[in-house]
Formats: C-alpha cells, sequence, structure tokens
C-alpha cells in the first residue's frame, strides 16, 4: 500500500465517532495533533488505548479506568478488531455511552474481559499489590503477540501467588520482571533489584532446551535456568531467604 494511502487512525475512528453522533472526542498528542499509529482518551474514569494490531486492517484495543486514587490504570477489557466501524462502537459504548462492560461484551464477541485471580490474599493490601500486578500485565495492546511467553508468564504470577514462601510478601514488576517487598511501599524496602524471576523468550541463544524460567540473583546473573516453574520458584524464595532486602533512603 503506498505511504499515502495508509489509513490514518485516530483521524478515521474521530470521523466514524462523528457519523454516529457519538459524543467522544480522542486526545491528542503534546503537539496538538491526532496520532496516526494509535489513538486514546485521557480523562479521568473510563478511558481506552488502541493501535493497529497485526496489519492495517486489524486493531488492538484496552478499556480501562484511570482514576486518582491507583498508580495504575484498572483493566475491564481488551480485543482485537478487524472493522473500523465496530472498533469505534466499542469506544462510543465504553467512554461515550457508558454502557456496563458485560453488556458491551454481549455485543462484541472479540472481546476479552478482565478476571482477577480465583483466589485471594488475606491480606488486602497485598491483594491489590497482585490486582495491580495483573492489571499492568493485562493492559497490553499486543497481547496478540508472543502468546505462548505471555502463558508462561500469566502461569508464573498465578504459582507465585500461591507459593507459601511470598504469601506475606509485596509483589511488583518491572519490564515483566516479578520481584517482591517486605513493605507495602516498596520504594522504601525491597530485596536487590537484580534478584527477580522472569520467563524466558526462546531463541536461538536461549533455546528451549535451557528451560522456561529465570531467576536473576546478585551471585549469578547468568545460570539460574529452570524448566519446572514450581523449582523456579523454590530457588527465587530460597535466595530472598539468604539475603536481606535493602533499605532504601
Amino acid at each position: 500500500m503506498p505511504e499515502n494511502d495508509k489509513m490514518h487512525f485516530s483521524k478515521e475512528i474521530q470521523r466514524v465517532l462523528i457519523r454516529t453522533n457519538s459524543n467522544v472526542e480522542l486526545a491528542k498528542t503534546i503537539d496538538g495533533i491526532l496520532p496516526n499509529q494509535y489513538a486514546f482518551y485521557n480523562k479521568k474514569g473510563r478511558s481506552f488505548r488502541a493501535e493497529f494490531a497485526r496489519t492495517e486492517k486489524e486493531f488492538s484495543i484496552v478499556l480501562f479506568e484511570r482514576t486518582e486514587k491507583q498508580n495504575y490504570e484498572l483493566c475491564f477489557a481488551r480485543g482485537l478488531f478487524n472493522d473500523i466501524k465496530r472498533l469505534s462502537k466499542v469506544i462510543d459504548f465504553w467512554v461515550g455511552v457508558q454502557k456496563p462492560i458485560h453488556y458491551i461484551k454481549s455485543e462484541f464477541n472479540e472481546l476479552e474481559i478482565y478476571k482477577n485471580f480465583d483466589f485471594k490474599n488475606s491480606n488486602p493490601d497485598i491483594e491489590k499489590a497482585w490486582n495491580k500486578v495483573q492489571n499492568m500485565f493485562f493492559n497490553d495492546t499486543e497481547f496478540w503477540e508472543n502468546v505462548e511467553w505471555k502463558s508462561r508468564y500469566l502461569k508464573m504470577l498465578i504459582g507465585a501467588k500461591k507459593h507459601n514462601e511470598f504469601t506475606d510478601l509485596f509483589p511488583f514488576t518491572s519490564h515483566y520482571w516479578l520481584r517482591f517487598s517486605p513493605r507495602k511501599d516498596f520504594i522504601t524496602e525491597c530485596w536487590p533489584l537484580d534478584t527477580y524471576i522472569v520467563p524466558i523468550f526462546h531463541s536461538n541463544e536461549l533455546p528451549k532446551e535451557l528451560g522456561n524460567y529465570y531467576v536473576s540473583t546478585e551471585e549469578n546473573k547468568d545460570g539460574n535456568y529452570f524448566s519446572d516453574l514450581n523449582e523456579a520458584l523454590d530457588f527465587y524464595a530460597s535466595k530472598l531467604k539468604e539475603i536481606e532486602p535493602i533499605k532504601w533512603n
């Protein structure tokens, strides 16, 4: 497709919204223009993020809420669409008309509804930390990529939350690396930042034979690979017992 024939993503969605009498006005960049490769909404409350997916005829979207009380976005659904009009209708239903998410799901089978883990931590603050980690993982407009790796990642989160040694710890992530802190505010105290667990992206350099999970530790940042998740979590837990968390100034 010639460069000039490419769809301007935000403008096309805005045109559809206007034609259908929607009151949704898409957000603009700091330069005051509508982005051409993605679209978003940045007001408090119901919001969304959407972009081109595998091709310029397929689009991904995440529906979430922005609140002042939380320092992350509370997810509700995500999906892949191949019809810009249907995508625009979802945006209007969610942001404009503000229909219930389960009603929107009943109208659009392209959507996957966000669900909390089916088991809770008895400490409400730790449960909130796990919900934050899960929301950050779900809030991904490229969820359709690397599906096998992301399946292992979700399995890791579930396994870590169930693991007895992590029950009283607060989880947090950065670059998908799962870490823990003994405190609600992990900025004040946590284990060394190079101590974490993450699934392996298999490649020629990291073949499947090496394992599925990697645990980084201070003394060995190159060789802690595990095929079995439980073994990886047990090893990670043992390393956290060997060293004291750092209290940051």
